[in-house]
């Protein structure tokens, strides 16, 4: 793969992601996308404008916060990585995203739900991995 896509969220699978990455793949370019979910972390576009913008400036900082640390991962692996923000449905925004910008793989941590919550909520991770036409690589382990 010469370019590779590592949907990340600041967890600790997120990272262990990109490191997976970067050790594994040490020619591709290798791209970190945050995708800020506004739906999932409370956020609601019917409440007043200055609230809602509130939570995006905040949402924003908190990707930009994560991805540095996708970056430090990288640098200490003496690598650097690209990285990317988006807003909306996870799953879909890192299919898009990957089809859009000619990504060879999709590389994401697996958050480790098992059981019933996996079957009640699903995971963007089983979402990606089902709906993408590339390969996708799970990293971590489940519970």
């Amino acid at each position: 793969m010469e370019r590779i896509l590592v949907a990340f969220d600041g967890s600790e699978h997120s990272l262990e992601a990109v490191e997976f990455a970067v050790r594994n793949h040490p020619d591709a370019e290798v791209t970190a996308l945050y995708v800020i979910d506004p739906v999932g972390k409370g956020g609601d576009r019917s409440t007043k404008a200055s609230w809602w913008n509130m939570f995006q400036e905040d949402r924003q900082k908190e990707a930009e916060e994560a991805l540095e640390e996708a970056e430090k991962v990288a640098a200490e692996e003496g690598r650097s990585i690209s990285t990317e923000i988006r807003t909306g449905k996870p799953s879909k925004k890192i299919t898009e995203y990957a089809r859009d910008e000619g990504m060879d793989g999709i590389i994401l941590g697996r958050q480790g739900e098992a059981g019933l919550s996996r079957v009640l909520l699903g995971s963007v991770a089983d979402k990606v991995a089902r709906h993408s036409d590339l390969p996708v690589i799970l990293v971590g382990q489940t519970n």
